[in-house]
């Protein structure tokens, strides 16, 4: 089916940097056509898991004994309920060639940052550094551990008495049981309106192995302004304590069993076969499309439509699409027109909802810009169009395509629909991306979709 090109929809302890990073894939997809195209008359894990082991050994430096798989030294059930759907990255920093300390550390990060729960984007991350140190001089393993974790428990000592209105340091959580030593602190950071940022942090021992967990977790509004943390709700001081001391429970049983040379308490939780997504299945047009026969004739002439069926997430979706890029002008020229619409069916109201949420958030975020030949114009509230609806106007110079669209999402009970119109004209003979192209005018665009977002809420 003819698809309308698409929107190109801190490792260690440190503060981060306020900035925005968008991938915006701008041409991703845009033309993937359905079985049959019609032109004229009847004639688109489980965690990702990324191990990146870097060493910086020292020529005469004595090999490690045994690696650590850090990665596994969490139970794999709890690395998911505290970071759902993770991405998983190792490594490896060999310092056993310093004249006054040696160790080797192993770093494990479990990150997902983009976690939507209903009307909240959620940000998870667990850091795992795991040091097994190394005699020096007449510095025994042992106690270079011990130097290590005396310095991280006064530093925590120092911050608890050091709080103020912008950072705050809970009191230092002794824990007797897990490991040899073992303490935590929780923290908060904030700036006024610019970023508020908490976690909680923990540091243990186990012989000549001292081992640090770190746990961050925040959520704000989906549609809240991308650099206000007015809606940003972070980790509490109960909560983060609470699951860094399980965390340094977790690894403090594995760096017993890795230093014993047994089997490490946890296992890697196997990853799950990709399943490949459905493709859609070609049907008739149903009976929302079917009322919009006029309608469609008279924006995309000599065309029929074509309509496919699919799953998607919580929802069935039918969807209907009007083509014809050969429409004849007259003088050498030619007209371009595209109607797409998807009917978006939930098993609820609220699920409807949340999706018209996500929808509109991704509007928001490109409204007012411009990358790649592609152009956002601001997001529109609409009304008279079912309980919820806005509209946002699309130019496109690419080399994939020229043309001006108009795009709705309005969401009616349990159903979410999306409609779009788009074209423009160009000389006769030439591809949709002809340079030369005159873009279907924006009005037109905007009225011809409200029309028939219309009909289509009035046919559902």
């Amino acid at each position: 089916m003819p698809t309308q090109p698409s929107a190109p929809a801190r490792r260690g302890w440190v503060l981060p940097v306020a900035a925005v990073v968008a991938v915006l894939v701008v041409a991703g997809g845009t033309f993937a056509f359905m079985t049959v195209r019609q032109t004229g008359t009847t004639t688109k894990a489980g965690a990702t898991t990324t191990a990146e082991a870097t060493a910086k050994e020292s020529a005469t430096a004595a090999p490690v004994a045994a690696n650590a798989d850090v990665c596994s030294m969490l139970d794999p059930d709890e690395a998911e309920r505290l970071v759902p759907g993770a991405t998983i990255d190792s490594s490896t920093n060999d310092n056993r060639g310093d004249s006054l300390v040696s160790y080797v550390r192993y770093t494990c990060g479990w990150v997902n940052r983009n976690i939507s729960y209903k009307d909240l984007i959620r940000s998870r991350e667990i850091t795992v550094n795991v040091s097994k140190y190394e005699a020096i001089g007449t510095t025994t393993a042992e106690k270079s551990a011990r130097i290590q974790f005396d310095g991280e428990f006064k530093q925590y000592k120092y911050q608890e008495t050091h709080s103020d209105k912008e950072h705050y340091y809970s009191p230092v959580q002794e824990y007797q049981g897990i490991g040899d030593q073992a303490a935590a602190q929780y923290q908060w950071t904030r700036e006024g309106d610019k970023y508020w940022y908490s976690f909680g942090q923990g540091v243990g021992r186990v012989g000549d192995v001292v081992f640090q967990v770190k746990y961050e977790a925040s959520q704000k509004k989906k549609e809240a302004d991308f650099l206000s943390t007015e809606s940003t709700q972070s980790v509490t001081e109960e909560n983060a304590l609470r699951e860094v001391k399980g965390l340094l429970g977790q690894l403090a049983k594995s760096v017993t069993a890795w230093r014993a040379g047994q089997p490490l308490p946890y296992h890697a939780r196997p990853k799950p076969s990709p399943t490949p997504s459905p493709s859609p299945t070609k049907i008739p047009l149903p009976r929302a499309c079917v009322s919009l026969k006029t309608l469609a004739a008279a924006l995309v002439p000599d065309t029929e439509g074509a309509a496919v069926r699919s799953k998607e997430a919580k929802s069935n979706v039918s969807q209907c699409q009007w083509w014809n890029e050969k429409l004849p002008l007259g003088g050498g020229k030619v007209r371009w027109r595209n109607l797409r619409v998807a009917i978006h069916t939930f098993w609820d109201e609220e699920s409807a909802r949340y999706y018209l949420i996500d929808q509109r958030s991704k509007t928001k975020f490109t409204e007012s810009s411009k990358i790649g030949g592609i152009k956002w114009g601001k997001v529109e509230k609409l009304t008279g169009f079912g309980q919820e609806a806005f509209g946002q106007a699309i130019q496109q110079r690419t080399d994939t395509a020229q043309g001006n669209r108009y795009e709705i999402y309005a969401l009616d009970g349990k159903n979410v629909i999306w409609v779009l119109l788009s074209g423009s004209d160009r000389p006769e003979n030439t591809p949709i991306n002809a340079p030369d192209s005159v873009l279907m005018d924006p009005k037109e665009a905007a009225t011809g979709a409200k029309s028939v977002a219309k009909a289509l809420l009035d046919a559902l």
